[in-house]
């Protein structure tokens, strides 16, 4: 048998002999507590979700656009067989719908993921850029009475008339426009 050697107490003068076979049994006894407590250690959730929730996305809807070129070229030397494009301000800055012509001097589009703003209280700006129109005082920029968004014409507009016009428009959400 080992002999026990005495540990000296870091507090006072009391000893506590101890054996290797005593070190075994703690050891056990140890890795034996340990296991009956690992099962209790993922108890830290409290009632509620582990991640918060996802964020809501705006709901979209497609939108029909037309657009009503001019009879005729207004000013001679103009460019009239030029694509027509759309602009909205839900979309991207930079990015615009080029119109397709369909009919005699009609140019549509669908536009995809419009998010709808009907009710609100600010209404979408859009604009179409018409080449046909370019030499003229709004430098083809074009919103007011020829364009057509969600079915509603354009007739409430911003800086009427100028090279900044924006028709106001709101869209519902069966993709369909209202006047505001």
């Amino acid at each position: 048998m080992q002999e026990s050697r005495s540990l000296g107490s870091l507090v006072g003068d009391a000893v506590f002999p101890a054996t290797i076979f005593s070190r075994m049994k703690l050891a056990q006894l140890g890795v034996a507590a340990l296991a009956l407590a690992l099962p209790s250690c993922y108890d830290f959730h409290t009632v509620g979700p582990e991640d918060p929730p996802p964020l809501a996305l705006p709901q979209t809807v497609s939108v029909a656009i037309s657009y009503l070129q001019p009879l005729g070229c207004v000013p001679p030397g103009s460019n009239c067989g030029g694509p027509v494009t759309f602009y909205g301000s839900w979309m991207p800055i930079g990015s615009y719908v080029t119109l397709q012509q369909t009919a005699a001097h009609t140019w549509t589009a669908t536009v995809p993921n419009v998010p709808f703003n009907y009710p609100g209280v600010d209404p979408y700006r859009v604009y179409a850029v018409d080449p046909y129109l370019h030499d003229t005082l709004t430098g083809g920029v074009v919103a007011f009475d020829r364009l057509t968004v969600g079915g509603e014409r354009i007739v409430k507009v911003e800086n009427g008339g100028g090279t900044r016009e924006q028709g106001l428009i709101f869209i519902d959400a069966n993709g369909k426009g209202r006047t505001p």
